[in-house]
């Protein structure tokens, strides 16, 4: 992550998407799953927020710009004024409640900013994987996403299992929700489907949602 002081109270960090990707995130889990886009945002704010370098105490503004490449974020330290005691008090209050406004406007800059750069991808939405460690792991999610109808098939790759998704017969807000779903139990992965067909052992070949609650209910 690059980090640009700006000024006294003004940083602007940029961070790849390789660099999201180290931090063990992957660019499916902070498009459509709000809570890992929330956690990554902190993380890069937690490394900032020093006392020695960057203390964040108080109201702050973010500006987020999405480009091919990564996130662009300006973070920006409000000067809050103390006169008197009485005045530090009354500004506390409104602080607090000022803080709490900008935590719901920084939430909705972070998914705006990362859904523009998505928005072509979305376009050609076709399929999605997910990785987990025990088969166990998929059936909330399979009770979930059987009545959905979405195709699905399932795979062991050496100490893992995967799930593919088929999303291309789905609109786009339809193949966002199962995605979000899915991530909501699974980790998102990388491997292709032809990866998974050439190199790992096929478990459930078709009805995967379906087929797990038949043995798991």
């Amino acid at each position: 992550m690059d980090i640009e002081r700006i000024n006294e109270n003004t940083l602007k960090l940029f961070i790849t998407y390789s660099d999201i990707e180290d931090r063990g995130y992957t660019r499916e889990e902070i498009w459509y799953n709000r809570a890992k886009g929330e956690e990554l945002f902190w993380d890069i704010i937690g490394e900032v927020n020093t006392d020695d370098y960057f203390d964040l105490d108080g109201p702050i503004w973010i500006h987020i710009n999405a480009s091919d490449s990564g996130l662009e974020v300006v973070v920006t330290r409000a000067s809050v004024g103390n006169d008197s005691e009485t005045s530090s008090m009354v500004g506390t209050f409104e602080d607090d409640l000022h803080i709490a406004d900008q935590l719901n406007e920084m939430e909705e800059s972070i998914f705006n900013a990362i859904g523009k750069a998505a928005k072509d991808e979305e376009q050609t939405l076709e399929n999605a994987r997910f990785r987990f460690k025990d088969i166990d792991e998929l059936v909330p999610l399979a009770k979930r996403a059987a009545p959905l109808g979405v195709k699905s098939a399932l795979y062991k790759w050496e100490d893992y299992y995967y799930l593919y998704v088929e999303l291309e017969s789905l609109e786009i807000q339809e193949a966002k929700n199962v995605v979000a779903i899915c991530t909501e139990y699974l980790s998102a992965s990388k491997v292709t489907r032809h990866r998974l067909d050439e190199y790992a052992e096929t478990i459930i070949p078709e009805d995967c949602f379906e087929t797990i609650i038949t043995y798991f209910e």
